[in-house]
């Protein structure tokens, strides 16, 4: 019972270190995406500025890349949720698990003491039988 109780708590805590791990790459996904957002209202603003016709098509090239790369970028975040969402329900199942075998263990621990305690109390029982003959006889 401890081994696989001592299995369930190893369990538990790489799950949860799986879920941290997740929560930073969501991080990083993040402000790489807050990145290329700064970076497109630059150029938005720097399009504002220009005039020459090769300058504002090549300007305009370039905010559809970063324009692509945000939409790349968020389907990376989606997924990325998703993975942690599922990281998070393993981590949550491996907490339950670890309660059960916790509660299991002190269920088992009360039989071992309540079994203990009966044997005692028929060891006295017994000694008191004889104690009671002895000197009834």
């Amino acid at each position: 019972m401890e081994k696989i109780l001592e299995w369930r708590i190893t369990e538990e805590e790489n799950a949860r270190k799986s879920v941290l791990h997740a929560q930073n790459q969501m991080k990083q996904q993040q402000q790489q995406l807050r990145h290329l957002v700064n970076e497109n209202t630059k150029l938005k603003h720097e399009q504002m500025k220009l005039t020459e016709i090769h300058t504002l098509r090549y300007n305009h090239h370039l905010k559809g890349l970063i324009d692509e790369k945000i939409v790349i970028q968020k389907n990376a975040i989606d997924q990325a949720q998703s993975d942690m969402d599922q990281l998070q329900e393993a981590l949550l199942q491996a907490h339950k698990d670890r309660k059960i075998m916790e509660k299991l263990k002190e269920r088992e621990s009360v039989q071992v003491l309540a079994q203990v305690k009966c044997e005692e109390q028929k060891e006295l029982d017994e000694i008191a039988t004889l104690q009671y003959k002895k000197s009834y006889f």
